[in-house]
C-alpha cells in the first residue's frame, strides 16, 4: 500500500515486521507462558473505526521501509482527506497479506455473523 503525503510517496508493508512488532507491543504473559496477541488486540479497535489505531498500524506497517512518515503527517492527511478510505485500503491490504490475512478475515466473519 502506498499514500503520497506532502508530495513524498510512502510505502505501508503488512509483512512479517510489521506483525513481529505488533506482538511485541501486545504480548501478554502469563505463568511463563506468552500470547501473542498484537493483530487480535489492534484489529479489535481498527474494526470500531478507531483513528489513533489506525495512524499506529500505519506507523508501524512504514517502519520497515523508507521513507519514514511522521505520526504528525499522518494525522494531518487524516485531516485533509478523511479517514474511512484509509479505514477501507488498509482493510483490503490486511485481507491480502499472509501475515494477516486469516485472523482478519476471521474477525470479520464473527463481526457480520452478530450484525
Amino acid at each position: 500500500m502506498n499514500l503520497v503525503i506532502k508530495e513524498k510517496d510512502y510505502q505501508f508493508v503488512f509483512g512479517y515486521g510489521f506483525i513481529k512488532e505488533m506482538n511485541r507491543r501486545y504480548s501478554v504473559t502469563e505463568n511463563g507462558l506468552t500470547l501473542k496477541m498484537g493483530l487480535e488486540s489492534i484489529l479489535s479497535n481498527f474494526f470500531n473505526k478507531d483513528v489513533e489505531t489506525l495512524v499506529e498500524m500505519l506507523k508501524v506497517a512504514n517502519s520497515t521501509e523508507t521513507p519514514k512518515v511522521s505520526e504528525d503527517d499522518l494525522a494531518n492527511y487524516i485531516v485533509e482527506n478523511g479517514s474511512e478510505v484509509l479505514f477501507e485500503e488498509l482493510l483490503e491490504e490486511l485481507k491480502k497479506s499472509e501475515f494477516t490475512k486469516n485472523k482478519t478475515l476471521q474477525l470479520l466473519e464473527r463481526i457480520q455473523a452478530n450484525q
